[in-house]
């Protein structure tokens, strides 16, 4: 229950699941799994059920304000969005390292978003801290840009600008509702949005059959990862003192993309299902320019740090 409460600590552990799912999509991606943008989005939607079949108050979210209810379902759609453009990025792009680094972006666009929207007004030292996490992302930015096209670039900002809409709508949503409520309509929205649109399109509908026939289990776990991510994040600025502070959190996803990079390409060695020129390749990938990395990464944690004081 402390862990539950502890809005750092939910925060690390949503960054951390992201880390890991990012470099499993990058392995789902170079292996032809998934074989076009929309398919991630769209496996995503639909194992957003299994927050609806497990929360045991799903039925406070009929008592929640219109208004309300509106934003929490539009920010579930604008999680889709925001997975579809990372999709799009990420096949032309194949590394996730570098994908994640202009989504931590949203640490410059979330307090910009919540305090326009939310009146958010955060302590001196805090926006220090937001500073040193901005400088650190702009140094890897700036070093990355030179192997992205301007395409990959304004994909990865159209995702960067949906991650941070979900993020603040959610925390406006959790001021009037409580964090249970306010996830099962977020759920509600992306599952209905995915069942819609494969319902109308039957190229799709056979395509994520086949995903789930095939690979049905490794999907299992990738979407608990997923949602593990997303709903902790949501966590952490439910129980947190700001959601801009759990955005400067999540500043540490590029630590974990690179740390689980390693440690798969170790296991890739060793398992023959991973072993592929492809796999390795996607994964060494994630180390490239690991020198300026590690000295972006050294000020992220530095403003981590900070927050905690």
């Amino acid at each position: 229950m402390d862990l539950w409460d502890s809005w750092i600590a939910m925060g690390l552990i949503s960054a951390a699941a992201w880390g890991l799912s990012c470099v499993i999509d990058v392995c789902f991606v170079g292996e032809g799994i998934y074989r076009e943008p929309a398919e991630g989005p769209l496996i995503a939607g639909l194992f957003c059920v299994m927050p609806l079949v497990a929360l045991e108050n799903q039925g406070t979210m009929f008592d929640v304000d219109p208004g309300v209810a509106a934003v929490a379902l539009l920010a579930g759609i604008c999680y889709l969005l925001h997975i579809y453009f990372y999709f799009k990025a990420l096949f032309a792009l194949n590394d996730s390292s570098n994908a994640e680094i202009f989504n931590t972006l949203s640490v410059l666009v979330v307090p910009v978003l919540a305090f326009i929207l939310l009146g958010e007004i955060l302590d001196p030292l805090h926006y220090v801290a937001i500073g040193l996490s901005i400088c650190g992302i702009l140094v890897l930015v700036r070093f990355q840009l030179s192997t992205m096209t301007w395409k990959v670039v304004v994909l990865l900002g159209t995702s960067v600008l949906f991650i941070s809409l979900v993020m603040v709508m959610q925390a406006w949503v959790l001021q009037f509702v409580a964090y249970g409520a306010a996830v099962s309509l977020f759920s509600l929205a992306a599952f209905v949005t995915v069942v819609c649109v494969i319902a109308v399109r039957m190229r799709l509908r056979r395509r994520v059959l086949d995903l789930c026939r095939r690979f049905g289990l490794l999907l299992i776990g990738v979407q608990l990862l997923e949602l593990g991510a997303v709903l902790g994040s949501q966590r952490a600025t439910d129980v947190g003192p700001s959601v801009s502070l759990v955005a400067l959190l999540e500043c540490s996803l590029p630590v974990f993309v690179m740390a689980f990079s390693w440690m798969l390409l170790g296991v890739s060695r060793h398992w023959r299902a991973t072993d592929t020129a492809r796999i390795r390749v996607a994964l060494a990938t994630q180390n490239t320019a690991y020198p300026v990395k590690l000295v972006s990464i050294v000020l992220i944690v530095g403003a981590i740090g900070l927050v905690q004081w």
